[in-house]
């Protein structure tokens, strides 16, 4: 794919949602402006349930998101399929793999609507940008930033995974969006499919659980909207487990 350094009219389009992105959230605009017209990157238009990236494909760079949403998944060996990440505007994905001495996609990606995407490739990030220095040397350090929440994320998953019962795992699920979102009423960042497999277990006897805490008095929950009218129970039994 060609890479090329981003048009006027493109910068001037998506800067709102470049300022957005983690890569570049301490850049001002000037910076972030002079980044983009020295940076060679790529850009590519995928279609709904176009596959961004397979298994196995080798990267070509970091991928913002500038349009539309997508969402990382692997599947065990059972064949069963687990949410990773859900991406959205603004989002990054693969700078876990932009040093790596195999840098092949770990995971498969999957458009969920009309989305557009700009890589940007490895020597964008080692070579020297002209008068672009400082704002490079801002780029790295948000990168870095970037992986180590995302590591703290991964732990997380580790952990739902290693739950036994479908109880504590959605109490997990639970505390950590409280504990996110500061809030007893609670905004789930996916859907109940989603939910299922961000947890590993059936939508079936997900669903049946969440039951039983609402009819039980402990939440409350329309579509992706949960209240918590037991927090205190849900946040103390996450730290006993």
């Amino acid at each position: 794919m060609i890479k090329q350094v981003l048009s006027d009219d493109i910068i001037k389009q998506y800067l709102p949602i470049l300022t957005a992105c983690p890569l570049f959230n301490t850049l001002g605009i000037p910076e972030l402006t002079s980044y983009l017209h020295n940076a060679k990157v790529i850009i590519k238009n995928y279609k709904k349930n176009d596959f961004i990236a397979i298994s196995g494909d080798p990267m070509e760079g970091i991928g913002v998101i500038l349009e539309g949403s997508a969402i990382l998944t692997r599947e065990n060996v059972l064949g069963q399929r687990v949410i990773m990440a859900n991406l959205e505007a603004s989002s990054i994905f693969g700078e876990a793999l932009l040093f790596s001495k195999h840098p092949l996609w770990p995971a498969t990606i999957k458009a969920l609507k009309p989305t557009k995407i700009m890589f940007i490739p490895l020597e964008t990030f080692i070579e020297t940008l002209p008068d672009c220095h400082q704002c490079q040397t801002k780029i790295l350090s948000n990168l870095l930033e970037d992986l180590s929440e995302k590591a703290l994320l991964l732990t997380k998953k580790v952990h739902y995974l290693t739950l036994k019962g479908m109880r504590e795992k959605i109490y997990a699920y639970l505390t950590d969006i409280y504990t996110m979102q500061h809030s007893e009423k609670l905004v789930l960042p996916h859907n109940r499919e989603q939910m299922a497999e961000a947890l590993n277990v059936s939508r079936t006897a997900l669903s049946r659980e969440l039951g039983r805490l609402r009819d039980e008095g402990i939440i409350e929950i329309n579509g992706r909207h949960v209240t918590l009218l037991d927090p205190q129970q849900i946040v103390e039994f996450g730290f006993n487990n």
